[in-house]
Order: structure tokens, then C-alpha cells, then sequence
């Protein structure tokens, strides 16, 4: 099965309604991590000029990607700088380590 990871760098306060719209679409899982950082928007009352993000990271079926890349993009559309970004990008392989199993025919 082919698989893409979907990274959304959004704005923090935009979290909670993110994360209750790919609930209601069945996403099954999510990472999210606070980051920091700037782009087309630099917070110039900061020390570092670096805004608060939150990075929404998902792994997901190939056919389902553009759905939820939709419903984040949707919520968080204001039409401003401040907005972030998405990325789809291609995984190579996937695995639960829940169904990990040694491979024994490998000698390294």
C-alpha cells in the first residue's frame, strides 16, 4: 500500500479546530509538535523575529491525502501570511513496529 506523509506547519490557535475537523473525517492518528519559526512572516516584536507554530504531522493512504490536506487547509484558510503550509511527501516504506518481526535471512 502506497503511503504519504502530510506535514502542516499552522498557527498554534488553529490547533484545536484542526485537530477536531480530522477527527471527524476518521483520521487515525496524528504527531503534533510545538516548532517555532518564519516564513513570509517574521514577527518583528520578537527577540528572534520567529513566530510559535504547531507542526501537524500525518501518515496516510496515498487516496486519502488530498481529503485531509483539504480539511486542514480549510480550517485554517484566513487568507493571510500567517497562515503556514502543507506538504505531501512520499514515504518509501511504512511499518507499525507493533508487527515487527526479526528479518533472520539478514547476515550484517
Amino acid at each position: 500500500m502506497n503511503y504519504r506523509k502530510i506535514t502542516a506547519i499552522i498557527p498554534t490557535q488553529s490547533l484545536d479546530e484542526v485537530e477536531k475537523k480530522l477527527a471527524s473525517i476518521g483520521v487515525p492518528g496524528m504527531t503534533v509538535t510545538k516548532v517555532k519559526g518564519y516564513g513570509d512572516y517574521r514577527n518583528f516584536y520578537a527577540k528572534d523575529t520567529m513566530s510559535d507554530c504547531s507542526r501537524v504531522e500525518i501518515f496516510i493512504e496515498v487516496d486519502k491525502a488530498k481529503q485531509i490536506v483539504n480539511a486542514i487547509a480549510s480550517t485554517v484558510h484566513q487568507g493571510m501570511n500567517t497562515n503556514g503550509v502543507i506538504a505531501i511527501l512520499p514515504v518509501e516504506e511504512f511499518m507499525h513496529i507493533r508487527e515487527f518481526k526479526e528479518d533472520k535471512n539478514n547476515d550484517e
